[in-house]
């Protein structure tokens, strides 16, 4: 259709009264189109409140549930000597020397009764029913090369001011074929007793060790939604979720090569 005859229908077609809407008619018409447009829009709002209500209601549902499953695991201290025993049983280890990194306070001697116990602590323990030696772990040149079969630490790198070297001093101190386990902290509250240094990667304790065969570098996140609030000094101020809440542990084993 050409031009001239589009314009010409176009003017008939708005000539016709019954294709004219009145102002009135007009304005009734934009007048019924806002309040639909407005109505929907409240109508997406109310839905939109309750389904934040419902998610928020699961997820304080969730939370609460997270937050006590780690009591139905096994005890922390099962699973790192679960994860021990399978290291020495991988590495063919079923006695020797062993020594306790910070062992003084809750050594675990009973637990490995295979072994020769010995700890190493910063301070001696006069009368206590371990063998406790004072020293340092990243520097003890009292103690000789290739003194131990197995070396152990629950609770402690995350304390020690310069874990390399204490790293460097537990390789120089293991027998060749023995074997050394750490379990240390990744996430966890700040809890200086007497100082908290350091929280660690599974990478980052295989990287520390790199002299050793890893037999085991990985993360437990059992207690990861464990409400920890800490006491004294160390306490954390609740919030909407209760006290701390991101608690993962971090386990290495390696053995010295033969």
């Amino acid at each position: 259709m050409r031009f001239k005859d589009r314009l010409d229908a176009a003017f008939k077609a708005f000539s016709d009264p019954k294709c004219v809407v009145s102002y009135d008619s007009l304005g009734d018409l934009i007048d019924a189109r806002i309040t639909t447009a407005l109505q929907n829009q409240r109508l997406e709002a109310e839905q939109s409140l309750v389904l934040a209500q419902t998610e928020g209601a699961q997820l304080a549902a969730d939370i609460a549930r997270d937050g006590t499953a780690w009591k139905s695991a096994p005890p922390r201290w099962d699973r790192v000597r679960d994860m021990t025993r399978a290291a020495l049983t991988q590495a063919g280890l079923t006695g020797g020397q062993m020594l306790e990194i910070g062992g003084r306070h809750n050594p675990r001697n009973a637990d490995f009764p295979e072994f020769d116990y010995q700890a190493l602590d910063l301070q001696g323990a006069p009368g206590a029913p371990i063998a406790v030696m004072a020293g340092d772990i990243t520097q003890c040149p009292h103690i000789p090369d290739a003194s131990y079969d197995f070396i152990f630490s629950f609770d402690v790198f995350e304390h020690i001011d310069k874990p390399w070297l204490a790293a460097s001093e537990i390789t120089r101190l293991l027998r060749p074929g023995g074997v050394t386990v750490h379990s240390t902290l990744f996430s966890w509250r700040y809890h200086p007793c007497p100082i908290d240094y350091w929280r660690y990667t599974a990478e980052g304790l295989k990287s520390l060790f790199g002299e050793l065969n890893c037999l085991c570098s990985e993360f437990d996140a059992t207690e990861r939604r464990r409400d920890i609030r800490g006491q004294g000094g160390n306490a954390v101020t609740p919030d909407a979720f209760g006290g701390w809440r991101e608690n993962i542990r971090v386990n290495y084993a390696g053995q010295k090569p033969s």
